[in-house]
């Protein structure tokens, strides 16, 4: 008899093991049938956009993709910006109702002087240590500074406007660009981490990461207003180089303008190669030589909001990153074309050279900086 039970207490162990074994591997089962689907809709979605982006293309479309060697992401120059002369060229676009002059690159290697270096400060894209970067570079050759971080880009002047200035900015993928902006900013918000020495942050006074889906950050931004780069989660470049937060066709108006003056800049710094001693190194030759790229630093809020996320973990769901990857449809599509198409070429011809690949960035002739004597750093 008590052999008997032994032996069905033995069984029903073995068939409750054998019922839990099942329903694991039907949940990783199940796990991976849907990572596989989400996997899919964003390959649908890539897709999707890449046939967007080619049966759109205007005939300004069409005339970037022949001047990818003039991209200042990857190719950037010491060329000054002029208008346009000819009277074809010379009229001027209509941006929301106020007229757009338009510039071209001059061709001969200019010798103009450099009195200034203008700098817009992309959010959460590593602005913050280029600032202290250019800061050396401006007290080095002793020249003008001025960075301009939360207003459009052309809320003070024009991207180009001034033949003495050396134009810079920054890029980072828009999408951690903006889970970054969220994490470090938007999350309980960096007046109440730095301000308030009562705050204590937890997970039920912290901003929910869902509601972080709009072009505003959490709320939609306004058209009657110039545009203004505090809070943004969705489509900021098209909104901060166009000077626009809302738009009437897909955002592709919005799309021309912010790449056009995007190609005004002399150079833009791209986050995502900061990490190779390459990159880093070639910046500061074009810099004539000025090291400290890079270099550690501290930002506004930084410890505050990196201690709070310790104590609070940030836990992201890729459903939602799926969905902020669809919402900046058209920043992915202006990022692709601007930094990973051109790198990825770079890269490919380097491979077929016997050097290997390099970032061929021009030094600057020193002499060219001209000292000012009421010199001002305007950050």
């Amino acid at each position: 008899m008590m052999m008997m039970t032994t032996t069905t207490t033995t069984t029903m162990l073995i068939r409750r093991r054998t019922a839990k074994i099942f329903v694991l591997l039907l949940a990783c089962v199940l796990y991976i049938l849907r990572l596989r689907h989400m996997i899919g809709e964003l390959d649908r979605m890539t897709t999707t956009t890449t046939t967007t982006a080619i049966t759109t293309k205007t005939s300004d479309e069409r005339r970037r993709l022949t001047t990818r060697s003039l991209l200042p992401s990857c190719h950037p120059h010491w060329k000054v910006a002029v208008r346009s002369s000819s009277s074809s060229s010379n009229k001027k676009r209509r941006n929301g109702g106020r007229d757009e002059p338009t510039f071209a690159w001059s061709d001969s290697n200019t010798t103009l002087p450099i009195r200034r270096i203008y700098f817009y400060h992309v959010r959460k894209a590593g602005g913050t240590m280029i600032r202290k970067y250019l800061k050396s570079v401006a007290s080095r050759y002793g020249v003008h500074l001025r960075v301009m971080e939360y207003g459009h880009a052309h809320v003070e002047e024009e991207v180009g406007e001034r033949d003495d200035t050396v134009y810079v900015t920054n890029i980072r993928d828009p999408v951690e660009r903006s889970v970054s902006h969220f994490k470090y900013d938007a999350r309980w918000g960096c007046r109440r981490l730095v301000k308030d020495p009562s705050f204590v942050p937890t997970s039920s006074n912290a901003m929910p990461f869902e509601s972080w889906n709009s072009t505003g950050g959490f709320v939609e931004s306004r058209c009657d207003v110039p545009y203004s780069f505090v809070s943004c989660a969705v489509n900021c470049y098209l909104q901060a180089f166009s000077g626009r937060g809302c738009t009437n066709d897909g955002w592709r108006t919005e799309y021309n303008l912010a790449w056009d003056r995007l190609l005004r800049y002399n150079m833009i710094l791209v986050y995502s190669k900061f990490d190779d001693p390459r990159y880093v190194r070639a910046v500061e030759d074009y810099f004539g030589g000025v090291r400290g790229f890079n270099a550690p630093s501290s930002m506004y809020c930084g410890e505050e909001a990196r201690e709070a996320n310790r104590k609070v973990p940030l836990r992201v769901s890729f459903e939602h990153v799926l969905r902020l990857t669809r919402y900046n449809e058209m920043d992915n599509r202006l990022y692709r074309d601007l930094v990973t198409s051109c790198f990825d070429e770079m890269e490919e011809r380097g491979g077929e050279m016997a050097g290997g690949f390099h970032y061929s960035f021009p030094r600057v002739n020193s002499s060219r900086f001209v000292p000012q004597k009421n010199r001002t750093v305007v950050d």
